[in-house]
């Protein structure tokens, strides 16, 4: 326990874990005055005290060095000779007396468990509240505490170590770690970011409010799909049917980024079993997409070519550019052409996205017919409406283009923008 020893104690056990850095340049936050209260759950002015008082007995030497990866120079603190023989001292007296000093020295080293129980019922409180936060959060977002509780960066912010944070959440009362999730859910709201407060507000069982986010924000939710997202939105398992439509739109386009094939499919077909019109229609969207995603073409294309015979046009959809892009995918750069030409004369293009990605897919067929003139113009037309930070794909289109006009410098300089050097010191 961290009581069975004195604050002393502890600072000089602390320290001695860095005596390698004694000569070094660079050396870590942790032994400065704050590193040391902030891994020791000490107050600031304590430890001042104290290394004080250590420095008079010729314990502990101070000297200004240089932080990593900060700009400023610190104060920080090594043993003296003295110092290190009584750090041995207390070492080989706590193993005689069975106290384990691991916890009484860094939080990031401490048992949950152990931890959890030495606290006052107040700190206890504010433990139970921070171990919910799967990310960085700022000190400031909680209550304070009697004691250098939460170990703080130089930029102010809290990050516990997982396996400190599972064994806490077990321990702590349901319906206290419940409120800590709610809490957590709008904190992240006020942060403006989505992923974490939809991830906490399904652990506070706010199902609901979690169904009207992912409804609301599931185009910003999906600019980073990754496993995470899907394993988050996968738990809302039967949503209401005011936001069905919505949540499992999400939750099938994400699976399909992410490549879970089989659960993008299983939920296409809930989608496509709907008595919403729409919701069929992009069901069948997702599935056509998945399926040329595995390269299956022909079984994509008749996916679009239903949603096509639907007769819908929704916006932020076009099941012709996805016809064409299949076409193209099989070769048949005419077919594709034929499509969105066919398209442009119904004067059903009306939304920016789907104009851009369509001449994007017209220059690139364009290019496999051979005609350079019409790749370099709606390629170009395309390049001006993108707001895709990526441009390679249009900057390696025009460069093809431009070559096969018989324009090498400008064909270099357009490779050149796809395949920018590296930065010294990039990897």
């Amino acid at each position: 326990m961290p009581g069975a020893l004195t604050v002393a104690e502890r600072i000089l056990l602390h320290i001695s874990q860095y005596q390698r850095l004694k000569d070094s340049f660079d050396v870590p936050f942790d032994i400065s005055q704050d590193g040391i209260a902030q891994a020791l759950m000490i107050s600031r002015a304590h430890v001042a005290v104290e290394l004080k008082k250590l420095k008079e007995s010729g314990e502990v030497v101070e000297r200004l060095s240089h932080i990593k990866k900060g700009r400023n120079k610190r104060k920080v603190y090594f043993l003296t000779d003295v110092g290190e023989q009584k750090a041995s001292r207390i070492r080989e007296f706590a193993s005689r007396e069975g106290i384990d000093v691991g916890p009484g020295l860094d939080l990031r080293r401490a048992r949950g468990g152990e931890l959890y129980r030495s606290l006052s019922e107040q700190n206890r409180k504010v433990l139970e509240m921070a171990v919910v936060f799967r990310k960085p959060f700022p000190r400031d977002a909680l209550p304070e505490t009697s004691i250098a509780l939460l170990p703080v960066d130089r930029e102010g912010m809290v990050e516990l170590p997982r396996e400190l944070r599972t064994e806490v959440m077990a321990l702590a009362p349901k319906d206290i770690a419940r409120q800590a999730q709610s809490q957590a859910a709008d904190f992240w709201l006020n942060r403006g970011d989505y992923r974490e407060r939809l991830y906490h507000l399904l652990a506070a069982g706010r199902t609901r409010e979690a169904e009207i986010l992912i409804a609301g924000k599931g185009p910003v939710l999906l600019t980073e799909a990754d496993e995470d997202l899907l394993s988050i939105i996968s738990r809302v398992e039967s949503p209401t049917e005011r936001y069905a439509a919505k949540v499992r739109w999400v939750q099938a386009e994400c699976a399909r980024i992410v490549g879970e094939r089989d659960y993008c499919f299983e939920i296409c077909e809930e989608m496509m079993a709907s008595s919403d019109m729409r919701e069929r229609f992009e069901g069948l969207l997702v599935k056509g997409k998945g399926l040329r995603d595995m390269n299956c073409l022909n079984e994509a294309l008749a996916s679009f070519e239903q949603a096509d015979r639907m007769g819908l046009h929704v916006q932020g959809s076009c099941v012709e550019c996805e016809m064409a892009d299949t076409l193209l995918a099989k070769g048949d750069a005419d077919a594709a052409l034929s499509v969105l030409l066919a398209m442009i004369r119904r004067g059903q293009m009306t939304d920016p996205e789907n104009i851009e990605r369509a001449y994007l897919i017209m220059g690139i067929a364009y290019l496999r017919k051979g005609v350079h003139e019409e790749a370099l113009r709606y390629l170009s037309k395309s390049l001006a409406m993108t707001k895709e930070k990526d441009r390679a794909p249009w900057y390696r289109g025009l460069a093809e283009a431009y070559a096969m006009a018989g324009m090498e410098g400008k064909a270099k300089e357009y490779l050149a923008k796809a395949e920018p050097p590296k930065r010294w010191g990039s990897g």
